[in-house]
């Protein structure tokens, strides 16, 4: 499954396609997830379960858009028993979204679908409902978000991540004062309230807090000590943050003989262990 081509694909009704699913794919995409859905717009007389089937086999996960036109079609009995099957396997593959939709009219459809955990994304910014399919799908890409964001490598205005209402559990309070040490340090290159910082680390599943916040302080810590080290004005310190930043999410800093010195010693500090004594 970890070699699939796509992270996803969406199976839907194609008079949801314009309305909906564009927008929602395109925020997917933008989130990072790679996915698959203009060959999965299901028109009268397609196959339910071939289509999924096919979407499956290139997918980590398939995701379904349960809206009045994808339920009034004449979806024969055994087209959706496939989709049944595999959502009650050992892999939770099958995501469903409900569009317009009630419980009532899903159990009308599978009594088994209705009773499954589903987003409603009824009324709602098609941004969020993919906030919700990425933190099932990737979490491990969800709870670098706020990561994403500070390195602008996602253009999303930050008014639409701070009320996501998906929000976990209270911080413990050892958790809240490293993130608050970690907010004050870097207030000057990337202000944010406090109410922002922390619904931004409660967005996170419980099970990544701890290592997304050890991340920020790495950041933190080389940030001060190069930024201290070499007396780094503001347009430097700015660029020092986005370079750590960026290394967290992939792209390295550089460490070629023609780069500054605060930038190789950014490059060296980041990777080096420290001392135990």
């Amino acid at each position: 499954m970890l070699s699939a081509k796509y992270d996803l694909f969406i199976s839907h009704a194609s008079e949801d396609k314009e309305e909906f699913v564009r927008p929602l794919a395109a925020s997917l995409m933008q989130l990072g997830v790679k996915t698959w859905y203009d060959e999965h717009s299901l028109t009268m007389g397609d196959s339910l379960s071939a289509s999924i089937d096919k979407g499956l086999q290139e997918s980590n996960y398939g995701l379904v858009i349960l809206s009045p036109s994808f339920l009034s079609k004449p979806w024969p009995e055994y087209e959706f028993r496939s989709l049944i099957t595999l959502e009650t396997g050992d892999r939770k593959r099958i995501l469903p979204v409900w569009y317009h939709v009630d419980r009532r009219d899903v159990l009308r459809f599978s009594p088994h679908l209705a009773d499954k955990y589903a987003f409603d994304a009824t009324d709602k910014d098609p941004f969020l409902a993919a906030l919700e399919v990425l933190r099932v799908a990737k979490p491990e890409a969800y709870a670098k978000l706020y990561r994403m964001h500070a390195a602008e490598k996602i253009s999303v205005p930050r008014e639409k991540l701070a009320p996501n209402p998906m929000l976990g559990p209270p911080l413990t309070q050892p958790q809240l004062r490293r993130i608050r040490f970690i907010r004050e340090a870097l207030m000057d290159v990337f202000p944010q309230s406090w109410n922002e910082t922390v619904i931004s680390f409660r967005r996170d599943l419980p099970q990544y807090r701890d290592g997304e916040i050890e991340v920020w302080e790495c950041i933190t810590g080389t940030y001060l000590r190069v930024a201290r080290k070499f007396t780094l004005g503001r347009k430097r310190r700015q660029g020092l943050f986005k370079l750590l930043i960026g290394d967290t999410l992939g792209t390295p800093i550089p460490d070629d003989p023609g780069q500054p010195a605060w930038v190789r010693a950014a490059s060296a500090e980041f990777r080096t262990e420290l001392p135990n004594e």
